[in-house]
């Protein structure tokens, strides 16, 4: 729609300047009329559902509410200027650049369908901003207490208990990166939180609206790590991604322990007296499924984890001898590890069994392993969907969009479901 909308607006302002170059005339009270014509077409567009309101829109809402308002005043005074070819020239850039720029979100982040939820619940939403006062935040130079704010939707309805499924985006992902993957749990009975890790999320906006975007340090080291696997700087990365971990996992145990605590004391607190705190679930993707995956071996009130895509750090226990040492000790709970086509066949040439998610899953009580033909790192998001051309970018595969998060919703609803809920098993194929 951005596109279109542009591609029209550009159109009228061409036909404008070669008209008034033609006629040597301004036409501005024909402009004028179109303006205000043009703020009356957008209204009905969004009334009438075609343009769906959001922030994709607001920057040309304004503009044209701005022409709008000149032209009625321009109508109103009837004033006319003498043509000049320059200064027509000059409108018709200006204008034209103040369009482009205006729906340049629009068109990044064009309209899409969200994927369809299958459950029966309608699903609220909630958000919460926690403090933990036992550490301080170490992106923080004022010497602040560690801030979290959580996204949470839930079964509106909420007329029993609810399984707890705790989410943690990557590193350059946000509360709600897996919005489609939160929502398909909540309408078929869960309770979903979702955590901004601030400074390591690309922005958090906590309850009072102050607004948090990625630490610029983080954003780089991270940038590097990922691009290149160099090996002597193995011993590097293992300690920043330890320094990385450690600041995730408090995280992640925090909030779990807060959302705890809320329900011992809830009360008539729909969302917190919803939530069967005896059945609890952790996934997260890319470096947020790192962290789930090890709050599942170090906490024994997990009941299930799922990662997508993510190489579970926390196996890696030293650094000796010029290698890592990784964790023998059987992984504890029922471990399900989603993998991009590349990222698994990556792991099997360089590293082979001794990758960290491969050697986890062989010492696991419970484990299953699922790799998503022709899909990339960014596929088990909504990323695809929400802004293709950003998330073509960052790391996508060929694999339809659509497809891979669905079928991702799918998988993951599943598993919950079996661990959970005491539900059959439901059978997850090798290959998608």
């Amino acid at each position: 729609m951005g596109i279109i909308a542009l591609v029209v607006l550009l159109t009228l302002e061409t036909v404008f300047l070669v008209w008034s170059i033609t006629t040597r005339n301004n036409h501005r009270e024909e402009k004028a009329i179109i303006s205000i014509s043009l703020l009356a077409l957008f209204g009905l567009l969004v009334v009438t559902g075609i343009f769906e309101w959001s922030f994709r829109y607001m920057a040309l809402l304004l503009v044209l509410f701005i022409q709008a308002i000149a032209g009625g005043a321009l109508l109103l005074r009837k004033i006319e200027k003498e043509y000049r070819l320059r200064t027509a020239i000059l409108r018709f850039i200006g204008n034209s650049a103040v369009f482009t720029l205006t729906l340049s979100i629009a068109i990044l982040c064009p309209q899409y369908e969200q994927p369809q939820i299958t459950g029966n619940h309608t699903v609220a939403t909630a958000k919460y901003t926690w403090s933990d006062c036992s550490r301080l935040d170490e992106h923080s130079d004022s010497g602040a207490n560690r801030t979290l704010t959580v996204e949470f939707w839930y079964p509106e309805d909420a007329d029993e208990s609810y399984p707890l499924v705790i989410f943690s985006h990557g590193a350059f992902g946000f509360s709600g990166s897996n919005y489609s993957t939160c929502s398909e749990l909540a309408s078929n009975g869960y309770v979903v939180a979702s955590i901004g890790h601030t400074n390591q999320a690309f922005y958090t906006l906590d309850t009072s609206g102050k607004l948090t975007i990625v630490d610029s340090d983080f954003l780089e080291e991270a940038t590097k790590i990922n691009a290149v696997h160099d090996a002597s700087r193995e011993e590097e990365v293992y300690n920043t991604t330890k320094e990385w971990m450690k600041i995730r996992t408090d995280d992640e145990s925090f909030i779990i322990d807060t959302i705890l605590s809320e329900c011992e004391s809830a009360g008539h607190d729909v969302l917190f007296s919803s939530i069967d705190t005896n059945r609890i679930g952790l996934m997260g993707h890319s470096l947020g499924g790192a962290t789930s995956a090890q709050i599942g071996r170090v906490r024994d009130d997990i009941d299930a984890v799922i990662v997508l895509d993510g190489t579970m750090l926390g196996e890696e226990v030293a650094f000796e001898n010029n290698k890592v040492v990784l964790n023998n000790t059987p992984y504890p709970v029922p471990l399900l590890n989603v993998y991009a086509e590349d990222h698994y066949t990556n792991s099997k040439e360089l590293v082979g069994e001794a990758y960290d998610n491969f050697h986890a899953t062989s010492n696991a009580l419970c484990a299953t392993e699922t790799v998503f033909l022709n899909a990339g790192h960014l596929n088990f998001t909504d990323l695809p969907l929400f802004s293709p051309a950003l998330a073509n970018m960052l790391g996508v595969g060929p694999v339809d969009a659509r497809y891979c998060i669905e079928t991702t919703n799918k998988i993951v609803l599943g598993f919950f479901d079996c661990h959970l809920k005491d539900a059959a098993e439901q059978k997850i194929e090798k290959e998608y």
